[in-house]
C-alpha cells in the first residue's frame, strides 16, 4: 500500500498536476484574451463613427472650401452627446489643424487639449493614419490610446476622401473619447473578468511590466496578475489589475486524492482503473481542446464531464465563460451594424449586403435597383426647429423607407446624415418608379411641418433611382460603386430641378 501511495502522489505531482496547472494556464491565456477582445470591440465604435464623417463628401469640400455651414451643421454640442465623442480634429496635409473642437460630452463643457497641436506636439504626428505621414502605405485608419494632460483617450483617425472613396489625399479627420472609469466597468463586463485601474504617476512606473496582450507572455498562472496599457508614444498610460477566476491553485494533496487513496485500501486495482478512465484521460483531452482553441484563436465549449470537482469547475467556469462572451460578440457585432438615430443599417453594413446581392445577381442574372434619397432642405429645417426635431423627424422618415423596403423584400440604411439608401432585388424598371413615387407621397403623408422649406411647407424628398440588369453588369463590367455614383448624380439633378420629385436611369 505504501508503494502505492507513493505511486499515486508521484502520479499527481510529475503528471496530473502539471495537466491542471496547463489547463489553468490555458483559460487565464483566455481570460486575457478576452480582456483584449473587449478593448479592441470599443474600438471598433468609434472607428465607425470616424469612418462615417470623414468619408463624407461634405467633409471633403469643407476641407477645400473651408466653409462655417459645415461645422455649423455637424459638430455642435448635440453631436458629441449623441456621437459619444469628446473632441474633433480635422488637419491638413501639412499637419496644421483647419479645425479643432474638444467637448466634455459628459460634463457639457470644453476643454482645451494642446497635445493634438501637431506643429509643436510633433512626436504625436503618430496618431494619423500612416498613408498621411508615408503615402505609399495603403493603411488610411488609425487608432490607439494617447496620454494627455486632462489623462488617457482613445482616438480613431482617418483620410478624408469623399463618399465614394475616391478622391486625393487632402488632410485627416480625427476623433477622440475621454477613457473614464466606465470604460474600464464595460471592459469587465464585456470580458466577465474581474478588473480594476490606475493612472501610473509620472516616473513612478515599473518597467518591467508587461503590456496588455491576449496570453500570459511566458508567465506563470496566478490568482491575479498586472498589466500595463502604453499609448501610441509607448508611454505608460494605466495599471489594469486582473483578477482570474481560479483563485485557489491546485495542491499536491487535495481532496480527491484522499479519497482515492483510501478506496487503493480496499482495491488497488480498481483505483487504478477508475483514475485512469475518469481523471487521466478528461484532463489530457481538455489540455488538447484548449490547447486547439489557442492555436486556432477561436474559442468553443468544452463537451466533456467529469466527476472530478477540479475539472466540474474548470469545465463549468470556461463554458459559462466561451457563452457570455458569444452572447457579447453577436450583440458587439450586430451594433456595429446599426445607426444609433434610426436603427437602420449603417453605410458599413450597407456596403456589405450590397457586394453580396451584386454577386448574386451576375450569377442569378437577375435585376438590382438602387435608390438614394435625401430630405430636402434638411439644414434650413435644424435651423428652425433645432437638431432635436431634426433627429424625430430623420426617425420617422428612416421609419417610412424600412416599412416600403420590407414590403419590397428590400433593404433601407442610412448613408450619411440626411441620406439614405435603399437596395432591391428582382425589380422592374416600372416597380422601380412606383416604390419611388410611393416613398415621395409618403413623406408628404407624414404632415411634418416645414416653413424653411423653399418648395412647399412640410417635409419632402428627392430621389436618385437606377435599375441594372445582370447582363449589363457582365457585358459592360460595370461596377458596384458606380452604379451609386449614378444614383447619385441623379439625386443631384432631382434636387435641381426642383426636388420633391424622382430621376430614374435604367442601365
Amino acid at each position: 500500500m505504501t508503494m502505492v501511495t507513493g505511486l499515486l502522489v508521484g502520479y499527481r505531482y510529475f503528471f496530473s498536476l502539471p495537466n491542471i496547472e496547463q489547463s489553468i494556464e490555458d483559460y487565464q491565456n483566455r481570460e486575457l484574451l478576452s480582456v483584449k477582445i473587449a478593448l479592441d470591440r470599443e474600438f471598433v465604435f468609434l472607428k465607425t463613427l470616424n469612418y462615417d464623417y470623414a468619408v463624407w463628401d461634405d467633409s471633403y469640400e469643407f476641407l477645400q472650401t473651408l466653409g462655417s455651414r459645415y461645422i455649423s451643421s455637424n459638430f455642435v454640442d448635440d453631436t458629441f452627446k449623441s456621437l459619444k465623442i469628446d473632441g474633433v480634429f480635422i488637419y491638413d496635409m501639412n499637419f496644421n489643424l483647419v479645425y479643432s473642437r474638444t467637448h466634455n460630452y459628459v460634463q457639457v463643457n470644453d476643454f482645451d487639449a494642446p497635445e493634438f497641436n501637431l506643429q509643436t506636439h510633433k512626436k504625436n504626428k503618430s496618431i494619423l493614419p500612416l498613408n498621411y505621414i508615408t503615402p505609399q502605405n495603403n493603411s488610411l485608419q488609425h487608432s490607439g490610446f494617447l496620454k494627455t494632460q486632462y489623462g488617457p483617450v482613445m482616438f480613431a483617425s482617418h483620410m478624408i476622401r469623399k463618399t465614394n472613396n475616391t478622391g486625393e489625399q487632402i488632410g485627416a479627420m480625427v476623433f477622440i473619447r475621454k477613457v473614464r472609469p466606465s470604460f474600464i466597468q464595460k471592459i469587465a463586463s464585456v470580458s466577465q473578468v474581474d478588473l480594476t485601474h490606475s493612472i501610473p504617476a509620472d516616473g513612478q512606473f515599473d518597467t518591467h511590466l508587461k503590456k496588455l496582450t491576449g496570453s500570459l507572455q511566458g508567465g506563470k498562472i496566478a490568482t491575479q496578475r498586472r498589466r500595463v496599457l502604453l499609448d501610441i508614444n509607448n508611454e505608460p498610460l494605466m495599471l489594469i489589475d486582473i483578477k482570474h477566476y481560479h483563485q485557489q491553485l491546485p495542491t499536491l494533496l487535495d481532496r480527491d486524492l484522499l479519497l482515492t487513496l483510501l478506496m487503493f485500501l480496499l482495491i488497488s486495482l480498481l483505483g487504478l482503473f477508475i483514475i485512469n478512465r475518469y481523471f487521466i484521460r478528461p484532463l489530457i483531452s481538455g489540455a488538447e481542446a484548449l490547447n486547439k482553441m489557442l492555436l486556432r484563436n477561436t474559442l468553443s465549449p468544452l463537451r466533456m464531464s467529469n466527476q472530478f470537482l477540479e475539472l466540474q469547475v474548470l469545465i463549468k467556469g470556461f463554458n459559462a465563460l466561451f457563452m457570455q462572451i458569444s452572447e457579447k460578440n453577436k450583440e458587439l457585432e450586430r451594433i456595429s451594424k446599426i445607426d444609433g438615430l434610426t436603427h437602420l443599417f449603417n453605410r458599413r453594413a450597407f456596403d456589405e449586403i450590397f457586394d453580396q446581392q451584386w454577386s448574386e445577381a451576375k450569377n442569378e442574372r437577375s435585376t438590382l435597383t438602387i435608390l438614394l434619397v435625401d430630405v430636402d432642405f434638411f439644414k434650413q429645417f435644424n435651423d428652425v426647429y433645432g437638431h432635436q426635431a431634426g433627429d424625430a423627424a430623420l426617425q420617422k422618415v428612416a421609419n417610412v423607407l424600412n416599412k416600403t423596403a420590407l414590403l419590397y423584400q428590400g433593404v433601407a440604411a442610412r448613408y450619411g446624415g440626411e441620406e439614405f439608401i435603399l437596395l432591391f432585388n428582382r425589380l422592374s424598371d416600372e416597380q422601380g418608379v412606383e416604390v419611388s413615387n410611393l416613398l415621395l407621397n409618403a413623406i408628404i403623408d407624414l404632415h411634418i411641418d416645414h416653413i424653411g422649406s423653399d418648395i412647399q411647407n412640410q417635409l419632402t424628398i428627392s430621389i436618385g433611382c437606377v435599375s441594372i440588369n445582370a447582363n449589363s453588369i457582365i457585358e459592360q463590367n460595370i461596377q458596384p460603386k458606380s452604379v451609386i455614383k449614378t444614383a447619385d448624380e441623379l439625386l443631384y439633378q432631382a434636387k435641381k430641378e426642383g426636388r420633391n420629385q424622382i430621376r430614374f436611369k435604367s442601365i
